[in-house]
């Protein structure tokens, strides 16, 4: 998408555009009039950008604009507009145009808006992109739709899989073992939670608990090895736990559960019905269902990433044609800060924009805005979250704000916002830092978690495109506005010395009297 075409007679004209052009890093393609024009668009499906003269010999500037705009109606064409004409400029626009430049062209106009158009053009491929992935996240999606569990989210499966219940009871069966018992692993990977049993009471299985550094389950947690034992009592090794005398017999097999290479949990069998201890053949057993379990938790937790993913992109494409629909910089601050609360269940946030040296930000929109103090001036952003985020260029969260020494309570946290939780993002342009968005207080005292940092993270890219938008298009206007003030006032100028002159001459009238 790298190449601009000029459809110009001026050769003078074409060359200055060339020049222009050609330090931006496109390939140009020049013709002299519009139909040679239309022949170098069909020729060329990686166009990025036209500028079409309105007055051409031969097909006119405006047909020219008509014929491009029938077969490649997404490639922005400038129309290049002599003597300033603003009537021809209305019409281009009205017929498709994507904007006007004034000849003989100024470097500094072409730059604003051709830059103004690539960054537009960057952002629809961005929803195309989106659109693709999450066409393609839809059909793989669906090709694991027989796989169990599929309505639950990942931390609920394993406890209330049907699957994994009839395994333990097919164990039970195939083991010829009376006590069949699931422990995962915690949250915080520190402990075994119980999570399926045929023997033990429902309502007393989530209370049991045991420390991976503890037992026999914690000894095949940490070393990730099956465990065979064939007598309790005659090894050397302390075996025992609060159910060592509910067991009948002491001999036991315990595998661990894997989700690639991670231990999830582990599968304990005891107690044969027929009284014997168990045997080598035993323990291959129970390993094979340990397998084949482990296969379907890793599909499960395949299809939940994907669906997280899908969400994920969902958000942000919503995010990114909300951003792409308005040129506005007011409504894109509102907009995309509004909709990173929604997605992030977040009470309150802000979004500024930082000085180059990173050490104050500018706080340009604040929401809900009757709640939180705006300063009119930049503020210093401390030694805390802020500056951390806009020297390193990383998302940060903090979920424990009054007793994180990385968090500066004055600086992070605005006037009408009540310091709980925090999660921030930079706003990237490359490697420079423009300022940062953050969110604060998720809804019903929720901590923020990994999933939002992934959302803000993001988010970012996009954001940043749509805020450079902005910008471009906030200098555009002023640039047109500063040259129609200035015009002005040369007519109101011109006005007063004409009148001037009408009162010099009935004065020079009155004294030839």
């Amino acid at each position: 998408m790298n190449r601009a075409i000029i459809i110009d007679n001026e050769v003078s004209s074409r060359q200055v555009l060339k020049g222009i052009l050609a330090n931006e890093g496109f390939e140009v393609v020049e013709t002299t009039d519009g139909q040679k024009g239309i022949t170098a668009v069909r020729n060329h499906e990686d166009v990025g950008v036209i500028f079409l003269a309105d007055r051409l010999a031969g097909l006119s500037g405006l047909d020219t604009l008509i014929a491009i705009r029938k077969f490649q109606p997404k490639v922005p064409v400038l129309m290049l507009i002599e003597d300033e004409n603003r009537q021809a400029a209305q019409r281009a626009l009205s017929r498709g145009a994507a904007w006007f430049l004034n000849k003989p062209v100024k470097v500094e106009d072409v730059l604003v808006v051709t830059r103004h158009l690539m960054e537009k053009r960057n952002l629809q491929e961005t929803i195309d992109q989106q659109i693709s992935r999450l066409q393609l996240l839809e059909k793989q999606t669906s090709e694991l739709t027989n796989i169990e569990d599929d309505d639950l989210p990942p931390e609920e499966v394993l406890k209330e899989s049907d699957f994994l219940s009839r395994s333990i009871e097919l164990i039970s069966e195939v083991l010829d073992a009376k006590k069949v018992s699931l422990m995962l692993m915690s949250r915080d990977g520190k402990e075994l939670v119980m999570a399926k049993s045929n023997w033990i009471l429902p309502s007393k299985i989530p209370n049991i608990r045991q420390p991976i550094d503890q037992g026999v389950a914690g000894q095949v947690v940490r070393e990730g090895v099956a465990l065979l034992v064939a007598d309790a009592a005659r090894d050397t090794k302390d075996l025992t736990n609060e159910f060592t005398r509910q067991y009948e017999s002491s001999s036991f097999v315990v595998t661990p559960l894997l989700c690639g290479r991670r231990v999830i949990g582990v599968i304990s069998a005891n107690d044969k019905r027929n009284k014997k201890p168990f045997t080598q053949g035993d323990l291959a057993i129970l390993n094979t269902f340990a397998n084949q379990m482990s296969m379907a938790v890793a599909n499960v937790f395949m299809m939940k990433r994907m669906e997280r993913e899908k969400l994920k992109l969902q958000f942000i494409n919503g995010i990114v044609e909300t951003l792409v629909s308005s040129v506005d910089p007011n409504q894109i601050y509102k907009s995309l800060l509004e909709k990173v609360m929604i997605g992030l269940r977040a009470t309150s946030g802000i979004l500024a924009f930082s000085d180059p040296g990173g050490q104050k930000i500018l706080i340009e929109h604040v929401a809900p805005e009757d709640h939180v103090g705006k300063p009119d001036s930049p503020v210093l952003v401390g030694n805390g979250v802020f500056s951390s985020v806009l020297k390193e260029g990383h998302a940060v969260i903090r979920n424990t704000t009054g007793e994180d020494s990385g968090v500066d309570m004055a600086a992070d946290f605005p006037t009408g916002i009540t310091p709980r939780n925090i999660a921030v993002t930079p706003l990237l342009s490359g490697d420079k830092v423009l300022g940062l968005l953050a969110v604060y207080n998720k809804q019903e005292n929720l901590p923020f978690d990994d999933w939002d940092k992934e959302i803000l993270e993001a988010v970012s890219p996009p954001a940043s495109m749509a805020i450079k938008q902005a910008w471009l298009y906030q200098n555009l206007i002023k640039s047109i506005d500063e040259v129609v003030e200035t015009n002005k006032q040369l007519e109101d100028a011109n006005s007063e010395v004409r009148q001037k002159v009408k009162e010099l001459n009935w004065l020079k009238s009155k004294v030839a009297t």
